[in-house]
């Protein structure tokens, strides 16, 4: 009688220690395998990183898809050129679009795209811009155009001196457009500054011009060996959008007394 139940304890004794061996094999196994996971996601994600890095650094030369070496992994890369310039510009910043190299004589300018919040009064919208045709190395001289959104505002007196000289168009998807010619001489770049509200500016050539690139969209894909795939997309414009102080100081249409 005494063995029996001698033999049942220890029966039970090693089906307890077996599942707890089992359960703390399982978290182990669990455990490596979500660490392995992270370290392989995080290899193709540097190596899809990477991808990016060596294609900036040769725009706009590897237009289209190509493959890149990096580390031990290949990155997949594709280059999607622009010449139609879209941004989203925030108060108190400045969207700066190519004009050098443009083979038409008039640009279309839209801003405010009207299924999105920019119309809307309560946020401010629509909003006016400001817009600055800066001209080439042989001039010292600037055309600076102004279109209002929401009229009348406080304080917006230039809305009918400095809207002259400009053509008006209809937009099915933004609030604002108007028509410009590109100036001459040796037009270089054309700069856009919202004020009261953000909003998106959209810059073309009209009708067969069309601008010079604008912009590059680039998308990197990696994967490992385990299958683990990771996507990098990164949107990079032909020219650095240089903040708003600038239009005052680098481009100042008289000398620049320290």
């Amino acid at each position: 009688m005494k063995s029996g139940q001698i033999l049942i304890l220890v029966l039970l004794i090693v089906v307890v220690a077996l599942a707890i061996g089992l359960s703390v094999a399982s978290r182990n196994i669990i455990n490596l395998r979500t660490s392995t996971q992270i370290d392989q996601s995080q290899r193709a994600f540097s190596a899809a990183e990477g991808g990016i890095e060596k294609v900036l650094s040769r725009l706009p030369e590897n237009i289209g898809e190509s493959t890149v070496q990096v580390g031990d992994l290949k990155a997949k890369v594709n280059v999607v050129a622009s010449n139609i310039y879209k941004r989203s510009i925030s108060l108190g910043d400045v969207g700066q679009i190519l004009l050098e190299g443009a083979t038409g004589g008039e640009i279309k300018i839209e801003w405010a795209e009207l299924q999105t919040s920019e119309v809307e009064d309560t946020k401010g919208g629509p909003a006016s811009i400001e817009v600055l045709q800066v001209y080439g190395e042989d001039s010292n001289q600037q055309t600076r155009w102004y279109f209002g959104g929401k009229f009348p505002r406080s304080g917006e007196d230039l809305y009918s001196e400095k809207s002259l000289g400009h053509k008006s168009c209809l937009s099915s998807e933004y609030w604002g457009c108007v028509i410009l010619g590109i100036q001459k001489p040796s037009p270089k770049i054309l700069r856009i500054k919202p004020f009261w509200a953000s909003t998106t500016v959209k810059v073309s050539g009209v009708d067969s011009g069309a601008l010079s690139l604008q912009s590059f969209d680039i998308t990197s894909t990696s994967t490992t060996d385990w299958g683990i795939t990771r996507k990098v997309q990164v949107t990079r414009t032909a020219l650095p959008q240089l903040p708003a102080i600038f239009d005052y100081v680098l481009y100042s249409e008289g000398d620049i007394v320290k």
